[in-house]
């Protein structure tokens, strides 16, 4: 009943042409252009003549009228790969990502393996980048739906089956980066520690160390008063001098774990400030003091200084045996 809804709200808006004709084929409305003409040989070849002659259109044609009239034959498996190919370059993800799924799930020993892992990598980054999904999950719908969640699914699914390969490490970085501009800090940082990890050496595990340390500035941010930010960036920064100990980026990367230095005694500083508003100095001057122990070589360190300075008299009945 709900599919029967679904199609009569696609001819309401005109989804679907109100002069088509459309048929019931293996328990599926279709339309009766895709109904077979030929022997499943000649249209899968009509296919291939038009990817090559990059006529996306005809191609997408003629793998649909395959699958969808003989869906049984075992040429059928790799028109699934051929129709997500068509699919991918008529700019839709969506559709592109389901039927290299669909090949993969139906062929044990994949002819186009990796080639198709390409390909659903190149759909889950436009997935990344804002290519969307259809309506309903309904071909003749529009692309209106947010594909972030299903581009996070295919890079996992790359990480899975191929984990010491080359998409396996880009679907990784992809994937940490999209986690970091959803907020998903601690995830982003974990996907970056694990490409120094599995691909010690390379030039994404050299860019994975700057942007965990990025990472950590900007978790540092959000939780000043954290301490265990900081100690995890001085790691990181000692394990990407020792892997890259020529990296033009060690000056970056050691002027972020100075930033979260800041960020800490700042906080120590806000903390210290309260109390002065309270009407409490003895406890501001310990937190005072505190963040100019931890934190010596910081400017807060020197704002710390002045603040005990002006509270003196305080400082001087808390060191009085």
């Amino acid at each position: 009943m709900k599919k029967w809804f679904l199609f009569a709200l696609c001819f309401s808006f005109g989804w679907f042409p109100l002069n088509a004709a459309y048929v019931l084929k293996n328990g599926h409305l279709i339309d009766a252009k895709e109904v077979a003409e030929f022997p499943l040989q000649e249209h899968f070849e009509l296919g291939l003549k038009a990817i090559k002659e990059k006529k996306w259109d005809d191609a997408a044609w003629q793998f649909r009228i395959c699958v969808v009239n003989f869906e049984e034959a075992d040429l059928v498996k790799e028109a699934y790969y051929y129709l997500g190919i068509a699919c991918y370059n008529l700019n839709d993800m969506d559709c592109a990502n389901k039927y290299f799924s669909i090949y993969l799930e139906k062929s044990a020993n994949s002819k186009y393996f990796i080639e198709t892992l390409t390909y659903k990598l190149a759909c889950a980054n436009a997935f990344k980048a804002g290519a969307k999904k259809h309506l309903f999950g309904l071909e003749k719908m529009p692309l209106w739906i947010s594909a972030e969640d299903d581009a996070i699914k295919i890079y996992d699914e790359l990480i899975v089956c191929l984990p010491s390969h080359e998409l396996a490490l880009k679907a990784l970085f992809e994937k940490a980066d999209l986690l970091k501009r959803e907020g998903a800090l601690k995830g982003a940082i974990e996907g970056w520690q694990t490409i120094t990890k599995r691909f010690p050496k390379t030039a994404c595990a050299a860019t994975s160390y700057v942007k965990i340390s990025e990472t950590l500035v900007e978790q540092q941010r959000l939780e000043g008063q954290n301490p265990d930010l900081l100690p995890l960036a001085e790691i990181n920064l000692k394990k990407f001098k020792s892997d890259f100990p020529q990296s033009q980026e060690l000056e970056r990367v050691c002027c972020f774990c100075q930033e979260m230095k800041e960020i800490r005694a700042g906080a120590l500083y806000e903390t210290a400030a309260f109390y002065e508003r309270k009407g409490s100095p003895k406890s501001a001057v310990l937190y005072y003091k505190q963040a100019m122990k931890d934190f010596p070589k910081t400017q807060m360190a020197n704002q710390c200084q002045d603040r005990l300075t002006a509270l003196d008299t305080y400082a001087h009945e808390l060191q009085a045996p």
